[in-house]
């Protein structure tokens, strides 16, 4: 397939800000899922600037890094903080494939690499990381009130600490009284990935009609 763009007609440093825009739009997208215009946006500006890049003398090898750079972006929001915060170890990638983008005499200015890597640093540690904390803590509250106060069975005796299926999950379980298997329970409180349990009245469990499945 012929060239339909002449390299000497295209500025470098647009086609790598446009290819880092799209790619950080994807991100975006990812921490803040929506309307999805974030990834249409996305689509287009990555998919428009990897077509240039056909045509340009680029090194698909810096391509693949920096990729794989934005990788860690976009896996961050579904592991643990701590984990997460390791993602920006995916800058350093993203400064060796701007370095080698391309060959021959064609390069992007580190005039344009260095602000943009500064300003993706600062993008995701004051404005993503927060969302994605802020996310993450209004999951847990509502996994608390769903937890609260519901009731469920001992699977693995409690005495004083064992195991209770509630919620159609199985929990690490606490309780100040000795419960054995099969014992119906309900929660009281929840700390961290732990519950406090109680034995469940026999009145409880006929108002609250609940069936509990294997």
């Amino acid at each position: 397939m012929g060239n339909f763009i002449d390299p000497a007609l295209v500025d470098p440093n647009l086609i790598y800000l446009a290819l880092i825009a799209g790619l950080w739009v994807g991100v975006t997208a990812v921490y803040m899922a929506g309307t999805g215009i974030p990834e249409i946006l996305s689509i287009v500006l990555t998919g428009g600037s990897l077509l240039i890049l056909t045509q340009l003398p680029t090194n698909w090898l810096a391509v693949i890094l920096m990729v794989v750079g934005f990788g860690g972006f976009l896996v961050a929001p579904f592991t643990s903080p701590r984990i997460g915060q390791f993602a920006e170890i995916g800058l350093i990638l993203q400064a060796i494939g701007s370095l080698i983008l391309f060959n021959g005499a064609m390069s992007v200015s580190p005039f344009v690499i260095v602000p943009t890597l500064l300003i993706a640093w600062a993008y995701h540690r004051f404005l993503l990381l927060p969302i994605m904390r802020s996310q993450r803590e209004q999951s847990t509250l509502e996994k608390e009130d769903q937890v609260i106060g519901a009731y469920g069975r001992v699977v693995n005796e409690i005495d004083p600490k064992g195991t209770v299926y509630v919620n159609g999950e199985q929990w690490t379980a606490r309780s100040r009284d000795r419960l054995e298997i099969g014992t119906a329970v309900r929660v009281t409180r929840q700390k961290g990935l732990e519950l406090e349990v109680e034995k469940a009245k026999r009145e409880e469990l006929a108002a609250e009609a609940n069936g509990w499945h294997e």
